[in-house]
């Protein structure tokens, strides 16, 4: 069997290995050692590479028959660490990269500890001289990651990071290597280490040295072949090139993003590339790209495992409430759509802080337009949270309305103006409660405040008018003999709109209908028309007038 070893067929050296752990474990100590001794040496110093190879094949076979105390007695690890060592002949790197690899293949996690103690060393082995153990080296990386415990991977990620901060750029070139690597990593080791890994290759991008920089593309590539969902799979040239070039690729990317169908889950992997191009596109300037990145952020919720995407939300969220004070309506609204949607489907769990914040800025003096995205904002997310949730916090909202400073009274208000919108139908069981401090808002000594009211008490005309007319309508015909003449006059704009919602009709709609049957009017009276014509309209502007009449 160990004859056969040197056969130029990894599948039959492959075979050989797995026939030799019961044997081992039969055979005298002296015999184990004299046969792992010449299996060693065929390994570090064949002539062949398929000597080195299967040397390394025997090497792990025998090993895996007599359990790791084997490797300390016989001083395997000693061994193989001079070979990694040696400048001279590159055969024994290789052949002591090639025990590695087997090594951890054949014993898996059990091998760990030595592993984490080979980084330094394999890092090193990343920038040999030699094409050939440069090879060995990233193929020993791709099986001991594809093994490494999550514990493993997290041991080893501080000195894979390290060496990114190396002034040496051999060094620097091997620890992107290594990272690259990590995406062959078990699926859920993959998941952990992704928002770390990723982020430090991007910045890798820029580096000065053209080997560093082309290393960290082809490692981000290597991400992109694991990428299991098909439609992203089709995106990668994309998404790397905005990775690449942010400033002149972030734009198409997210366009293309947005204009794609997706019908299966998005991995991590495929997060991993995904989402530093949202954050780029979330810090962009114009308004377009950071509302195009906010809706592909929220879309994300529905489309990938919690579990992926949680170790993300320390950054998106602060930059969805970046975009959420956006002065243009359109961002806002799509940013605060966004948070209520990953508020949904992860739990207010993964958001502790989120209403309170958000609350606080309601009650801050900050501009009107962070004010009005806080209420946006809020109204959004306690939908995602739920009803629950809304009517622990509707009594401090009412109370708010009535506060003496008028930018806490103005950004309650506007909370008011979105959470029927937001909560539809479901919001109609509170009108009792949120009427009487929108109408006294009416007549507040602050127009900006007067202004939110009014918008309010229309957006709950509107929403509720054929649903609540019981309740909206009392309200409303009581406050028209108030003392205060600005809810009078209010009052009178809110019940008019609300029989217009009742009547089926709008009244821009009805004055428009109005301007053009005075228009006919006059055109019949000058005399332009006259006979059979004049008479015809003359019967339908006396038909308009009567409907408006009926309407008035």
């Amino acid at each position: 069997l160990v004859a056969t070893l040197s056969t130029p067929s990894e599948s039959v050296q492959s075979a050989v290995a797995e026939c030799l752990p019961p044997l081992a474990k039969r055979i005298s100590d002296d015999h184990f050692a004299r046969v792992v001794s010449d299996i060693l040496a065929s390994a570090l110093a064949g002539e062949s590479y398929s000597q080195r190879r299967g040397g390394a094949y025997g090497l792990a076979g025998m090993i895996k028959g007599r359990g790791l105390a084997a490797l300390k007695k016989l001083l395997i690890i000693d061994q193989l660490r001079e070979a990694c060592d040696d400048k001279k002949v590159y055969q024994r790197r290789q052949g002591a990269l090639f025990a590695f690899e087997t090594l951890s293949a054949t014993m898996g996690r059990l091998f760990e500890p030595y592993i984490i103690q080979f980084i330094p060393t394999l890092l090193t082995l990343f920038g040999d001289s030699n094409a050939s153990v440069r090879e060995a080296a990233l193929d020993t990386a791709r099986v001991i990651m594809g093994n490494i415990s999550g514990h493993g991977v997290k041991l080893i990620l501080p000195s894979a990071l390290a060496g990114l901060e190396n002034d040496q750029w051999r060094t620097k070139k091997g620890s992107v290597e290594m990272l690259g690597a990590m995406a062959y990593c078990a699926p859920k080791q993959l998941s952990v280490s992704l928002p770390t890994i990723v982020p430090r290759i991007i910045d890798v991008l820029t580096d000065a040295h053209g080997q560093v920089a082309e290393t960290a593309r082809q490692a981000l590539l290597r991400f992109g072949d694991v990428i299991h969902n098909p439609e992203i799979q089709e995106l990668v040239p994309t998404l790397l090139a905005a990775l690449d070039e942010p400033a002149k690729n972030t734009d198409s990317a997210l366009r293309t993003l947005l204009h794609t169908a997706f019908i299966h889950y998005i991995d991590a992997p495929s997060l991993a590339l995904v989402i530093p191009i949202l954050q780029r596109g979330m810090c962009a300037r114009t308004a377009s790209t950071k509302r195009n990145a906010a809706q592909i952020m929220g879309s994300m919720a529905t489309l990938t495992d919690p579990k992926d995407l949680a170790p993300y939300l320390t950054e998106l969220v602060p930059l969805l409430r970046n975009v959420l004070v956006d002065p243009v309506p359109e961002a806002r609204a799509t940013s605060a759509k966004a948070l209520g949607s990953l508020v949904n489907k992860l739990g207010e769990e993964h958001f502790p802080s989120l209403v309170a914040d958000l609350v606080k800025v309601l009650k801050s003096d900050a501009s009107g337009v962070d004010r009005a995205g806080a209420a946006q904002g809020l109204s959004e997310v306690l939908s995602g949270i739920g009803m629950v949730r809304l009517e622990g916090l509707l009594p401090e909202v009412l109370a708010n309305c009535n506060s003496a400073r008028m930018a806490v009274r103005e950004g309650f208000m506007m909370l008011l103006i979105y959470l029927p919108t937001t909560f539809g139908d479901d919001f109609q069981r509170f009108l009792p409660q949120v009427m009487p401090p929108v109408l006294a808002g009416l007549a507040d000594e602050n127009e900006q405040v007067r202004n939110a009211a009014l918008r309010a008490g229309r957006i709950l005309v509107i929403s509720f008018a054929t649903t609540a007319i019981d309740s909206l309508l009392p309200e409303l015909l009581a406050s028209m003999n108030h003392e205060l003449w600005r809810i009078r006059h209010s009052s009178i704009e809110l019940l008019g709109e609300l029989l217009y919602r009742v009547a089926g009709i709008s009244g821009k709609q009805a004055e428009r209908d109005r301007e053009a049957a005075r228009a006919l009017f006059s055109t019949v009276q000058s005399g332009d028309d006259s006979g059979e014509a004049g008479e015809a309209a003359e019967e339908e502007v006396d038909e308009d007038a009567e409907n408006d009449a009926l309407i008035s």
